[in-house]
């Protein structure tokens, strides 16, 4: 990277201060639900940065100076842009680290947490309400078999349609609440083991559609907001 420019905030690294390496990246923010009987539901739940690191040598008549500007940037807690390439980041500098060997020779490492990544909010931002929605609708239509309920159900995009689909899972999860409840009272009062099996077995069905059917109602609520998000 000896011929990359990289600044971050005011301080401009040049020579030996520029890294052969910069990370980036991060994760997905996951809510994961395994199903009883298996399968799982995977939302994803919003971006999670990683720390962008490097480390280089401050050079220069000036390296001194430069490397208390950052180092009372991160004192202050200040956000500053980072630059490089194509990248742009707004970041905190979380860790700051020299060693003051000479006035014009201090090896340093940096540490920043990423406050916001410019690039990623707008291409969530430019994302259509219409691929959220959809989305979502074919989230909780991979679950409406386990729910007990025909795919019909999710026809229609439009907040009518979705209000009867709210209502339908409603009732579904409170059909299958009650199940639930009488299948556990007839296992606690199972005199024959024949008895006991068979509310095991009604236990297991009822929990399995009662979380479908939930995560059905979390996909359905969610497009239904979006569609009064979009008008």
């Amino acid at each position: 990277m000896g011929q990359i420019v990289l600044s971050l905030g005011d301080v401009s690294f040049r020579d030996m201060e520029v890294p052969e390496a910069i990370n980036f990246g991060g994760s997905q923010r996951l809510a994961i639900q395994n199903m009883i009987g298996g399968g799982r539901v995977v939302e994803a739940m919003g971006l999670d940065d990683g720390e962008i690191s490097f480390s280089g040598i401050f050079s220069g008549s000036d390296a001194t100076a430069r490397a208390q500007l950052l180092d009372t940037a991160r004192a202050l807690g200040a956000q500053l842009p980072l630059i490089w390439q194509d990248f742009y980041y707004l970041v905190i500098i979380a860790r700051f680290s020299a060693e003051y060997r000479k006035p014009n020779l201090i090896p340093f490492s940096i540490t920043c947490a990423v406050v916001t990544d410019p690039l990623a909010v707008a291409a969530n931002a430019v994302a259509p309400l219409a691929n959220l929605i959809s989305g979502d609708l074919a989230l909780a239509a991979t679950l409406s078999g386990q729910a007990g309920l025909s795919a019909s159900t999710l026809s229609g995009m439009s907040l009518s349609a979705l209000s009867l689909a709210q209502t339908s899972i409603a009732d579904g999860i409170n059909e299958s609440g009650t199940a639930l409840r009488s299948a556990a009272t007839a296992l606690n009062t199972a005199f024959l083991p024949t008895a006991g099996v068979n509310a095991l077995a009604r236990i297991g069905a009822s929990a399995s559609q009662l979380a479908a059917l939930t995560g059905m109602s979390g996909f359905i609520n969610r497009a239904a907001a979006n569609m009064m998000l979009g008008g």
